[in-house]
């Protein structure tokens, strides 16, 4: 990113990050995710006896947002999320592989979101007293594109994500970003790269203070799913199926459904009874399953429960103890180019505390 960019302080997203946002866009069209899904696995049995999903695109990069800037859309290198995929099996990362049904969450699944939505439901909310702080970090590993020479080079990028909530969510918020510095080469190596003149490390993220949160220009003035304030909060059906079709006509439906619900239940944001009730319109889900009743993310345990589309698996883990969401993975769906169907790709965690002060770390 340009020394300018930095100065003005312009808000970078993931491409996950984008794909959410442009998905609103376009709420107004409405496709029937599950339809579609059903004459996919359709076709599929039809041509080989079985649904075999394909792989699909993991996509790099991150695009800058900003006052002025234009939205710029980098290239899917798939080459490079396969190399990515190969070194991950190397490392002897996998999940485990399960078969989706296309028409309906599984029995397993149902039995775990609801067993959560009553947990959350019974939990009390965190009590912020003057001064106090809600702490959220995200500690995710992601894929990172840079080039040189007319050469592409690829590599999973160790990031966390801090961000710090007043008692009163209208006051000042921190939020905190770096790479850690510890990098897995997918394509290419370091001295490669540095060979080639490619720019390795991003120039230092500077620290956001926001009133109310609003790190984002041009954010939803009641919320969205990725900011759910009181307002968006207040306006959603209470319902469990009601607001599983809100939230399908929010997101376009299918494996976007999961990520949506994801983006809000990781916010800490979320009151405990709205917690559960997402839980609960999270059965209504098609193709939703229980994928690993024992997934570790950073030494944490909990239940995954994923959903395939395009060759890969979106998963997010509950901690059955909380009702929280803990984190998310990214699988490969599919067997491709000597890649293992059930590598990890891409994973994240999420830590939730209460600090005594703006900056603070939690006290391990």
């Amino acid at each position: 990113m340009r020394d300018g960019d930095r100065a003005g302080m312009r808000q970078v997203w993931t491409e996950d990050e984008l794909d959410r946002a442009l998905a609103g866009l376009y709420m107004d069209i409405k496709t029937d995710q599950r339809g579609l899904a059903g004459v996919r696995e359709n076709l599929m049995a039809a041509a080989d006896g079985q649904a075999q999903p394909r792989l699909g695109l993991v996509e790099t990069g991150t695009v800058e947002i900003g006052e002025g800037a234009r939205r710029r859309r980098p290239l899917r290198r798939w080459l490079a999320a396969a190399a990515a995929v190969a070194v991950l099996a190397t490392g002897g990362v996998f999940a485990q592989t399960v078969l989706f049904s296309a028409d309906t969450a599984t029995a397993q699944a149902q039995e775990a979101l609801t067993s959560a939505a009553d947990v959350a439901a019974r939990a009390d909310d965190p009590v912020l007293a003057g001064g106090q702080y809600r702490y959220v970090a995200t500690h995710a590993w992601w894929i990172k594109t840079t080039g040189a020479e007319s050469r592409s080079f690829s590599f999973l990028n160790e990031n966390l994500v801090e961000t710090w909530i007043p008692a009163d969510p209208n006051g000042e918020w921190l939020q905190r970003r770096r790479e850690t510095g510890n990098r897995k080469w997918v394509k290419g190596t370091e001295a490669e790269a540095r060979a080639a003149g490619a720019v390795i490390e991003e120039m230092p993220w500077p620290e956001q203070r926001a009133k109310g949160g609003d790190f984002v220009q041009g954010a939803p003035e009641h919320g969205n799913w990725q900011f759910p304030e009181p307002e968006f909060l207040a306006g959603l059906p209470t319902d469990p199926e009601q607001l599983y079709e809100r939230l399908r006509e929010d997101s376009g439906g299918g494996m976007q459904s999961l990520v949506y619900a994801a983006d809000a239940l990781r916010t800490g944001l979320m009151p405990a009874a709205a917690r559960a009730n997402l839980l609960r319109a999270l059965a209504h889900l098609p193709g939703l399953d229980v994928t690993d009743r024992a997934a570790d993310l950073d030494g944490h345990k909990g239940v995954a429960l994923g959903i395939s589309e395009g060759g890969e698996r979106q998963e997010i883990i509950l901690d059955p103890g909380t009702g929280e969401v803990i984190g998310e993975r990214k699988v490969s769906d599919s067997m491709f180019a000597d890649i293992p169907k059930g590598t990890v790709t891409s994973y994240s965690s999420i830590t939730t505390a209460v600090v005594d002060r703006i900056g603070a770390e939690p006290t391990r």
